[in-house]
């Protein structure tokens, strides 16, 4: 991937704390433009997006991008972010096709991160401890995939 992207990875990978379940605004507005003029393919340039909680952005791009199974990955995710826990995990069983590699490493596969859903949901709604570490496990691992795999 470009030098670019890397760059921006870098700096949205250094944020303290992880982002919330849930974000209510962009973590930095002045990188959307500087994502958005990247040369690299939608997956890497959605998966910034979602990690500058940038739901809106990412999602157009991933939803432009169906085919890629990380772009899916990130749609599942930027789902689960905007509290539309049923479409997650609509994602997850049908929508991405085939697991992503990096759902089978952070939580063991679909069952389980569909589980990973149902413990968003019950963060949400107060009912449960918080899952933000495992969140930012995940997102940091989809952008490391996108960032060394691009297009698959």
């Amino acid at each position: 991937m470009s030098t670019e992207a890397r760059r921006l990875a870098s700096l949205l990978l250094a944020r303290l704390p992880p982002p919330p379940l849930k974000p209510t605004s962009i973590y930095d507005p002045s990188l959307t433009s500087q994502i958005d003029a990247l040369s690299d393919p939608p997956s890497v340039r959605s998966a910034l997006h979602l990690l500058n909680d940038d739901t809106t952005r990412a999602h157009e791009l991933a939803q432009s991008d169906d085919g890629n199974l990380t772009s899916c990955y990130v749609h599942q995710q930027l789902h689960r972010r905007e509290g539309d826990y049923w479409n997650s995990k609509w994602w997850l069983g049908i929508g991405m096709r085939a697991p992503h590699p990096v759902l089978n490493r952070i939580h063991g596969g679909v069952a389980a991160g569909k589980q990973f859903v149902d413990l968003c949901e019950a963060v949400g709604s107060g009912q449960s401890a918080d899952g933000k570490l495992e969140q930012w496990e995940e997102l940091t691992a989809t952008l490391e995939y996108a960032l060394d795999f691009g297009s698959k």
